[in-house]
């Protein structure tokens, strides 16, 4: 799995309150002592942990281990990648932690990152968004998992994340081994989370707050990119989530020009408006006045709105 901002990065957590997975260099640790991203800690204006502050095992993921086999292991990692063959585990018991030692995901049912090794049912205050669709996961001794895939679907991976869907379960999030399903049924993926497909990426963020930005606006693909900052290459191929909702289109394929339009949809409006607002408040209000003195010095005009 690589890392939601730095596609060339291997992901080595994730984010409690966003629930993306980030590298090393992008997941803080926060005084809390959970671990979040920048954009995140800077939202929630969560205090950091001090750099100089050691290591502390507190801070380590805390996860629960079926194995195929019927046996269950506990204890905690620094780093589980779902898309590695294996992961490394230092086992936790009543008598004390154990020598950190290497699990295969071939031999695993699923592994369940846990709010405690003793137990909690404390529920959850929504510690991140699931992403995908209804899931109900069925293992050969009868054990079933009820919930929602963390990201879209896809049966090409070797295995996948299910978000329990009851709030007060002690699972966090739930890594299943396909080749350990007996059963598997999807439900339906509710509207406003297949919308997050347009905004999962840099480039995707960038589009859609400059779409919310230029209601009814006519552009080719060229000048889109110019006012991106990216090539056309790279816009082009993020435009197809955007042309599948109606958001923007291109009245002649053989042409480069775009439109956008409003979807016809409200609950796609209101997804797109608040996904818009989001970006805006996170990646477009942090520079200082002083870096942009000239608008200050724009005459005031009104701005046209899209329809709610």
């Amino acid at each position: 799995m690589r890392c939601y901002d730095h596609s060339m990065r291997e992901a080595a957590g994730y984010c409690v309150a966003c629930g993306n997975f980030f590298c090393t260099k992008c997941l803080v640790d926060c005084e809390d002592g959970k671990k979040y991203c920048a954009a995140c800690c800077a939202k929630l204006n969560i205090r950091k942990t001090e750099e100089d502050t050691p290591r502390d095992s507190r801070l380590a993921t805390r996860l629960v281990v079926r194995l195929k086999n019927g046996k269950s292991l506990q204890g905690t990692t620094y780093k589980i990648d779902p898309e590695r063959p294996n992961f490394k585990l230092k086992p936790f018991s009543s008598t004390g932690s154990g020598e950190e030692k290497e699990i295969e995901f071939s031999k695993v049912k699923y592994v369940a990152l846990v709010k405690s090794l003793v137990g909690d049912k404390t529920e959850s205050k929504g510690e991140y968004q699931p992403k995908g669709s209804e899931i109900s996961v069925t293992f050969p001794d009868g054990e079933s998992i009820e919930g929602f895939t963390l990201k879209a679907y896809s049966d090409k991976d070797p295995r996948f994340s299910v978000i329990p869907a009851d709030p007060s379960d002690n699972r966090i999030s739930i890594i299943v081994e396909r080749s350990a399903v007996s059963k598997m049924s999807l439900g339906r993926i509710p509207k406003a989370q297949e919308l997050r497909v347009l905004a999962d990426n840099s480039v995707k963020r960038l589009i859609l707050h400059y779409y919310w930005q230029h209601p009814d606006l006519f552009i080719t693909i060229d000048e889109l990119a110019a006012r991106l900052e990216r090539t056309a290459a790279v816009v082009e191929r993020e435009l197809s989530d955007f042309m599948r909702e109606g958001l923007i289109e291109r009245p002649n394929p053989d042409s480069r020009q775009l439109r956008f339009t409003p979807s016809k949809d409200p609950i796609v409006r209101q997804a797109v408006a608040s996904m818009a607002k989001d970006i805006e408040m996170l990646y477009f209000r942090r520079k200082p006045a002083a870096e942009a003195p000239s608008a200050a010095r724009r005459p005031a005009r009104s701005t046209p709105q899209w329809p709610l």
